[in-house]
């Protein structure tokens, strides 16, 4: 399964092209403390809100941990508002300005995780985006496609082991490429008769005959 994991790598790779994400947004700023607020803001949203966000923080001079942390929240509120639930997303924040900041080194995932509003997704986001961490993210996307490519559902510690390199822009660009393919193909509906994965996918293979 390891060894299909890559070719399905290939194939999206072929087909879509790097993704090169984190997408940065701030032309001047902090880039790691931008990639832990847009995985923060993104939560529940979609990326054209988070980007609105996002550059509602650089217009108000906010580009990084430490300005947001002293900004009050009432302010923090109006300029987040295309991000949704930002309450939450407000404290999340404010909590992860004291793991991140004043320390050496990357923050274990367990403090990650100890923060409100932070689940294995946005903390395996931030260990891979914002500090070069060799993690799996998994998410939705990920869950649906091993589903249907398999023909069966996976536990995330067996995604995890299934999809693992050390290889930084494998990990980065195979979380991306899977939810490009959840957006354009393996969707709630999917759409297996155009899908690039469709010859070697059971559920694809199957529409097939």
């Amino acid at each position: 399964m390891k060894s299909e994991a890559y070719r399905v790598f290939l194939k999206l790779l072929c087909r879509f092209g790097p993704q090169r994400w984190w997408p940065g947004i701030w032309e001047r700023g902090n880039f790691r403390d931008e990639v832990i607020v847009g995985a923060v803001l993104t939560q529940g949203t979609n990326w054209k809100n988070v980007e609105r966000a996002l550059r509602n923080l650089e217009g108000a001079g906010i580009t990084d941990l430490y300005r947001l942390y002293r900004t009050p929240e009432g302010e923090l509120h109006e300029l987040l508002k295309p991000a949704v639930y930002v309450k939450r997303k407000v404290r999340t924040l404010k909590e992860l300005y004291g793991v991140v900041y004043g320390r050496d080194g990357v923050p274990r995932r367990e403090e990650l995780l100890s923060v409100h509003g932070i689940g294995e997704e946005t903390a395996d986001v931030i260990l891979l985006y914002a500090y070069d961490v060799p993690v799996v993210v998994i998410d939705a996307y990920t869950r649906r496609w091993a589903e249907r490519y398999f023909g069966k559902r996976l536990k995330d510690t067996d995604l995890r082991e299934l999809l693992y390199d050390r290889d930084l822009f494998y990990l980065k660009e195979v979380h991306a490429l899977l939810d490009e393919l959840g957006k354009r193909y393996c969707q709630k509906e999917p759409k297996c008769e155009t899908c690039p994965l469709k010859s070697t996918c059971f559920t694809g293979a199957s529409k097939g005959k």
